[in-house]
């Protein structure tokens, strides 16, 4: 399990990695990351936007949030994928599989909001915050 910072002067394919034993430790980081000084930079020198990513499996269970604006519109995109309940056949039938969610706008509280949701498995919850 691991954690993923990817800061504004950093190129797309660059990040820093911090191992964790426990997830509610990404609630910590989220909130000890300076978002709005991060974006303003981003918006500066236009390499990567400020991004945290908590990756529980590779390629299974992971979120990510990204901030874009300013200190005055602060604005996030989401996705997250975990193990669940995936529609089949056009819809009319389930199986198991990856969920996929994703948000283009979400406010700073509702992405703190979806990794805690992710974090502690509230998938039904994660799902109508994305909605």
């Amino acid at each position: 399990m691991r954690l993923n910072f990817q800061y504004s002067n950093h190129s797309h394919d660059e990040s820093e990695v911090k191992s964790i034993k426990d997830p509610s430790q990404a609630l910590v980081y989220f909130d000890q990351f300076d978002w709005a000084r991060e974006a303003e930079m981003a918006n500066e020198i236009q390499k990567c936007s400020p991004t945290l990513s908590l990756i529980i499996k590779e390629g299974e269970e992971y979120i990510w949030v990204s901030a874009y604006g300013d200190e005055n519109k602060l604005s996030f995109v989401s996705e997250c994928h975990f193990p669940g309940e995936v529609s089949s056949w056009f819809g009319l039938s389930k199986k198991l599989g990856l969920v996929e969610l994703q948000a283009q706008s979400f406010n700073k509280q509702n992405a703190r909001t979806a990794l805690e949701c992710f974090i502690e498995k509230k998938y039904d919850v994660l799902k109508g915050l994305y909605a």
